[in-house]
């Protein structure tokens, strides 16, 4: 569904603001833009579930929702993401299962980009490729610790 002006605006702004596409072109951001879906999400709410293969990324504009794993038998919380930020690249770009369940903790606005849509800009835009799977290692070795503070920009 494409999205509404207001939407495009304000999707196009989380996008920039994400350390995962530094290095990506204005017209590639743009068009990744056209493609994404929107989606509000109420709290309690599970968006991704762990070993799902989504083949999608999904691009947190408000809100924040908490990474739970189970670990001994019992579901824990090991991060809190809030907006602007982004989770379910490993299903999307390596295509493997997630590794944790995300849920909202409040409200959210969520913006989906299917490993479709991606792939149809990555061949408009061949460019992009190289900077976010460079982005992409350094964000996730950021976020590997789940007693480290959850951060999208790696400095």
């Amino acid at each position: 569904m494409k999205l509404k002006p207001e939407q495009e605006q304000d999707a196009y702004q989380a996008i920039q603001e994400l350390h995962l596409f530094s290095g990506c072109p204005d017209e590639a951001l743009k068009a990744m833009v056209s493609r994404l879906e929107a989606r509000e999400v109420a709290v309690g709410k599970v968006i991704l579930m762990d070993q799902e293969i989504a083949r999608t990324l999904y691009i947190l504009s408000k809100g924040s929702v908490g990474i739970w794993k189970r670990m001994g038998g019992e579901k824990q919380q090991l991060a809190i993401l809030e907006a602007p930020n982004f989770f379910g690249e490993r299903s999307m770009f390596e295509e493997s299962p997630a590794s944790a369940m995300v849920k909202a903790n409040e409200p959210c606005v969520i913006y989906a980009l299917g490993r479709a849509q991606f792939d149809e800009v990555a061949v408009q835009y061949p460019a992009i490729v190289e900077p976010i799977k460079e982005n992409m290692a350094l964000i996730r070795k950021n976020r590997i610790t789940p007693s480290a503070a959850p951060k999208d920009n790696p400095e």
